[in-house]
């Protein structure tokens, strides 16, 4: 199964410390696979675009804290996901429509990023 989401959210939950804490040392992930764009992503995740179009395929989280029962990359992005307060949705829509979905995002108190 994969997930997609934002290169911006992506670069949220990669930089959350809780997540992946600076201290430990402990905490990483292997032979994940990240596509951005469409393109398998080969660097650094800090430096995709806010827009692109990011999705986890595969790959493992390692913590002294999971106690042998590691998540996958992708499970543990979802877990992170999950305890967020805030959403990033990416919608598709005939450009006709795009002022009123504007305008009905701003009603419900949403912001657009892009």
């Amino acid at each position: 199964m994969v997930t997609k989401t934002t290169g911006a959210e992506f670069k949220r939950f990669y930089s959350d410390t809780e997540y992946w804490p600076d201290d430990d040392g402990n905490t990483f992930h292997e032979d994940e696979i990240v596509f951005v764009n469409g393109g398998e992503h080969d660097g650094e995740y800090e430096n995709m675009p806010d827009d692109a179009l990011v999705t986890v395929v595969a790959g493992i989280v390692y913590s002294p804290k999971f106690d042998c029962n590691e998540p996958s990359f992708e499970a543990y992005f979802k877990r992170w996901r999950k305890a967020q307060s805030s959403i990033s949705i990416v919608v598709e829509i005939d450009r006709s429509k795009e002022e009123a979905l504007r305008a009905a995002i701003k009603t419900i108190g949403g912001r657009i990023l892009k």
